[in-house]
């Protein structure tokens, strides 16, 4: 029977545990250990682990597979105290939201007798801790997986076993390309949306703005709820990555205002550009794009769907508008080469 230890049973651990277990395999053993006594036995009640272990050596002790869930900036202090209790081939992972330090940390603290494979599961929730973990948790997202350039096959093969048991998708790729990714598509976020609340709650109208705000603010401001530690855990470890997206994310909104002074017209094709292109981003067909691919070049053929997917009223806007840019062009071309 193989030893799977979960360091940190929050609510990734927690529920990496609940999906090990509900897959049935009486193969595996799920030993738990978090530094709270009261989570360890919420885990054991909610048959997240079948036992827990007296402290982050003893759950890696024996082991096969040793998954850190803990905060980003607490894993160094993990792999130091793991680092003399993981036996010879044992394979390692952690599920931290950044990746380079923690890689850093791996081929600084761990025996070269292990493999480590660093992991980021994509998936998540607001509210944090055991109570929140479910089993369904990572099913249909991504997976990052970074492994060490040490790492053994056999190690790596059964961080994918892991992955495809909780119905994940691996995804491949550096600990720079990791971080520069989520950086933009996780990080930044946090940042934008706490920034959003406190610009407005700092505001001399508060008061009146906190009485009108809808729907949408909150869920605008939804991740400024985030667990404030993990929240400053990924900001100082992922730090250069989270001020590079910052940047762009002003100049971005700059063009944005820039835009605003422009004709409607440009205004109204920037808004249905951005819708067609989220639309396919969610259906999972934009990922081999080009960029700068025009979502709003559909063939004639595809006339019937292109309507039906933005609607008929804004459909034929973008046709009109459409119509009159490629008109303007052709009397640019007229007008230029009737010129000697």
């Amino acid at each position: 029977m193989t030893r799977v230890a979960i360091i940190g049973l929050g609510l990734i651990g927690g529920s990496l545990g609940l999906a090990i277990k509900a897959a049935g395999r009486d193969d595996l053993e799920v030993v738990g250990f978090d530094v709270d006594g009261s989570v360890r036995k919420r885990a054991r009640q909610m048959n997240a682990v079948d036992e827990t272990a007296s402290d982050a050596a003893d759950a890696a002790r024996g082991a096969g597979l040793v998954i850190v869930a803990t905060p980003p900036a607490t894993v160094r202090a993990v792999f130091a105290e793991i680092a003399g209790a993981l036996g010879e081939g044992a394979a390692v992972t952690d599920v931290a939201s950044t990746k380079v330090r923690v890689m850093e940390w791996a081929a600084e603290l761990l025996p070269r007798s292990v493999s480590f494979i660093g992991g980021h599961p994509m998936a998540g929730k607001t509210d944090q801790g055991i109570d929140n973990a479910e089993a369904t948790l990572f099913q249909d997202s991504s997976y990052a997986v970074v492994p060490s350039p040490t790492a053994r096959d056999s190690a790596i093969k059964s961080i994918l076993g892991m992955i495809e048991l909780l119905g994940a998708k691996e995804r491949f790729m550096t600990a720079d390309e990791h971080d520069h990714y989520v950086g933009a598509s996780s990080h930044l976020l946090i940042a934008a949306s706490t920034a959003l609340f406190t610009m407005l709650h700092a505001s001399g109208s508060w008061a009146d703005f906190a009485k009108i705000a809808g729907p949408a603010y909150k869920d605008l401001t939804r991740l400024a709820s985030g667990d404030p530690e993990m929240a400053t855990d990924i900001a100082v470890t992922n730090r250069s990555q989270v001020q590079y997206w910052i940047d762009r994310y002003i100049l971005e909104l700059r063009r944005f205002r820039d835009l605003l002074d422009g004709s409607e017209d440009a205004i109204f094709m920037e808004f249905t550009n951005a819708n067609m292109n989220r639309a396919k981003f969610l259906e999972g067909e934009d990922y081999d794009a080009l960029p700068g691919t025009d979502p709003l070049a559909i063939p004639s053929s595809a006339d019937a769907m292109a309507s039906m997917m933005m609607g008929p009223r804004v459909y034929e806007r973008v046709r009109e508008i459409t119509k009159r840019l490629e008109e303007r062009m052709a009397d640019q071309l007229r007008e230029s080469s009737n010129q000697p």
